[in-house]
């Protein structure tokens, strides 16, 4: 019985450490001044990449250093740009476009022309 009070005790404390770190980094991490995205390259076919794409979203809400996630179109395949748009359109944050796109939004560049990027 003690080992087992012992072990419900270890996994509170552990709960609890959990959900302070994540208090921390929801409000009070200080506020990012830089645009810095999470890219994520994406190739070819449509293997694994929904599971990718939630691991980035995930990283970038939770992780407290990027301000989105940017899906970098690498010649996917017209499947794999369907899930990627619908992700997009499904989650906040996230933009997809071609390498030329990066460039203009990390430069603050603003005269995007649509045609060449798709941004949600």
């Amino acid at each position: 019985m003690p080992i087992l009070l012992f072990i419900e005790i270890c996994l509170t404390g552990i709960g609890a450490w959990a959900l302070v770190m994540l208090l921390y980094r929801l409000f009070l991490m200080p506020a990012k001044k830089d645009f810095m995205p999470l890219v994520l390259p994406v190739k070819g076919g449509a293997d694994s990449v929904e599971g990718r794409l939630r691991w980035a979203c995930w990283q970038a809400r939770l992780g407290g250093r990027y301000g989105l996630l940017y899906i970098l179109d690498c010649g996917m395949g017209e499947e794999t740009a369907q899930i990627c748009r619908r992700f997009a359109r499904e989650n906040g944050n996230v933009e997809m476009g071609d390498i030329k796109m990066l460039e203009r939004r990390l430069t603050g560049e603003d005269d995007c022309n649509e045609k060449e990027s798709v941004v949600y």
